[in-house]
């Protein structure tokens, strides 16, 4: 359902702690309107091209950046799209919503970093790599890939919140515990009583995206079994997660996909021996998005 509270943190008063840090950002990213709309558009079997089309074109930037990327080299010797309809039945539905909500988050992510001067194109491309994973990964669970694409996009969105009030701190945190990874969690419960986790899932309530979407979102980090009817879900985007860190993160510390969370590799019906099969084809979809989103943001 729209707009329920995701499950509620440890801390007895966690909620309470976390919008009060929420009501102190001066400029909070404003809600997805557009993404929440196409979102739910999706759930509906019987969904409407031509309310998506027009749903798109109520933002003109949004429309013409659309535009623009379907239009780029990926599509060299192909007229050009000349409107959001032909873009969508050239592209297709899940690609369309896939550009859509991927430039939002990343013109949320280019805000804040020409406001703090922070580079968060590491963060960005961890994001967009998250996001492709767990669509693929909804595939073998059943769960909607638009919904597993959007959670995985707005997975570490707390980071980003924490950035817009914390600014150079939270920078100089993230630096010292790493911007990924248990350490960086832990740093953030310490400092604040709570994480980017909780934080990202709390924000995304009060914007009204859907609970299955909140609840993975506060467990991308541990525990996908512990979001009892989302826990499928959960675990997709919890699994992405990890994967997402030995593709792009590469470091020592980046933890294991097959012993990051065995409970979300039953849940995902996901074995080790699955595990080169399922790199190569995210490395193929992941060429597939460069050619639609600037990772860069």
């Amino acid at each position: 359902m729209f707009g329920e509270t995701p499950q509620k943190t440890e801390e007895p008063n966690a909620m309470e702690t976390i919008d009060r840090f929420l009501d102190r950002v001066e400029n909070l990213p404003p809600a997805p309107t557009v993404a929440i709309q196409l979102l739910e558009l999706f759930s509906d079997p019987d969904r409407d091209i031509d309310r998506i089309v027009a749903i798109i074109k109520l933002d003109p930037s949004l429309t013409a950046a659309t535009l623009k990327r379907c239009n780029n080299s990926a599509f060299s010797g192909m007229e050009p799209a000349a409107d959001m309809f032909e873009a969508v039945c050239r592209l297709g539905l899940y690609e369309i919503y896939s550009l859509v909500t991927g430039l939002i988050a990343s013109q949320t992510m280019t805000a804040v970093r020409a406001k703090y001067s922070w580079d968060s194109t590491r963060l960005w491309r961890h994001t967009v790599t998250t996001a492709v994973i767990a669509s693929i990964l909804a595939k073998r669970v059943e769960v909607v890939e638009a919904s597993a694409f959007t959670a995985g996009l707005l997975h570490d969105l707390g980071k980003i919140i924490f950035v817009s009030v914390e600014g150079v701190a939270y920078a100089e945190m993230a630096r010292n515990a790493g911007l990924f990874g248990p350490a960086v969690v832990a740093a953030e419960k310490s400092a604040f009583g709570f994480s980017h986790a909780d934080l990202g899932a709390r924000l995304l309530a009060r914007w009204g995206i859907p609970e299955n979407i909140c609840v993975a979102v506060q467990r991308h980090h541990h525990s996908p079994a512990a979001a009892n009817q989302h826990q499928r879900f959960a675990a997709t985007v919890h699994l992405a997660n990890a994967l997402a860190h030995q593709m792009v993160d590469g470091s020592a510390n980046a933890p294991a996909a097959a012993d990051a969370s065995q409970q979300a590799m039953e849940l995902v019906e996901l074995k080790a021996k699955d595990l080169p099969a399922l790199r190569q084809q995210i490395a193929l979809a992941m060429e597939r998005v460069q050619g639609l989103l600037q990772l860069h943001g």
